[in-house]
């Protein structure tokens, strides 16, 4: 499935616009789901969420399990790691390790382990679009 890069808006009015290639996404929890967008970022190595969609969708923290990750912010920061379902816009819901992060620098990042594992990542900058295919 093909999408559109995301524009964003530059802080600066005379700096050019970012280009970024982020998709709609559900999160599917056990009391409810909530959509959000997520960017596909191949330096990232978890699906990474900011902490108020756990709250939102029903996942106890308590029941995480705690790690470290590296680069947030420019340092350590906690994360909370558990299995959810997802479902990026136009393709099917399924299962992946996730970890939940308080910063307000991450709103959704789709990374390595369990999002890169189960689709084919093409990203065709030069015409604006990038490409998202589920591998069987």
């Amino acid at each position: 499935m093909k999408y559109k890069y995301l524009t964003v808006l530059n802080s600066d009015p005379n700096g050019k616009h970012f280009r970024r290639p982020a998709v709609d996404v559900e999160l599917f929890g056990p009391s409810q789901k909530i959509s959000t967008f997520a960017l596909i970022d191949s330096g990232a190595d978890y699906c990474l969420f900011n902490i108020e969609y756990a709250q939102a969708i029903g996942v106890d923290l308590k029941k995480c399990k705690k790690a470290a990750t590296m680069g947030v912010e420019g340092g350590s920061k906690e994360i909370y790691l558990t299995e959810i379902d997802i479902q990026v816009k136009n393709l099917e819901k399924i299962k992946v390790p996730v970890a939940f992060i308080d910063s307000k620098s991450v709103n959704g990042l789709l990374g390595q382990i369990g999002f890169f594992d189960l689709n084919r990542i093409k990203f065709e900058r030069d015409h604006d679009v990038f490409e998202i295919n589920p591998v069987k």
